[in-house]
């Protein structure tokens, strides 16, 4: 059998704050510094696309631009390796629908 790689400990106690046109995404790194992150977004119930690689070390990252009135979700991944990654679980905005008073 081949050697394969062990993959880490995944990010934990992942967060967002929801702010409207940004959301910040804060977890707890599993490694101690010691690899990288990607975060990886997308509108709810559609698939996730990577956003932006994250230093080591790092534990928090804002994504802009975002509608105010629609919902997202994030998850973010140690990268162990070029092909062992640990997903923390899925985090996502809830936002009433904002229906004008009558």
């Amino acid at each position: 059998p081949g050697a394969a790689k062990a993959t880490g400990a995944p990010p934990t106690a992942l967060k967002l704050r929801d702010d409207g046109t940004s959301v910040t995404i804060t977890w707890s790194d599993p490694a101690g510094g010691g690899v990288p992150f990607m975060v990886a977004g997308g509108r709810a119930g559609k698939a996730l696309g990577v956003m932006a690689t994250v230093d080591p070390g790092r534990t928090t990252y804002t994504v802009n631009g975002l509608s105010s009135t629609v919902d997202y979700c994030f998850t973010v991944l140690a990268v162990y390796s070029t092909d062992a990654f640990a997903t923390s679980g899925q985090v996502c905005t809830d936002r009433e629908r904002r229906t004008p008073a009558g």
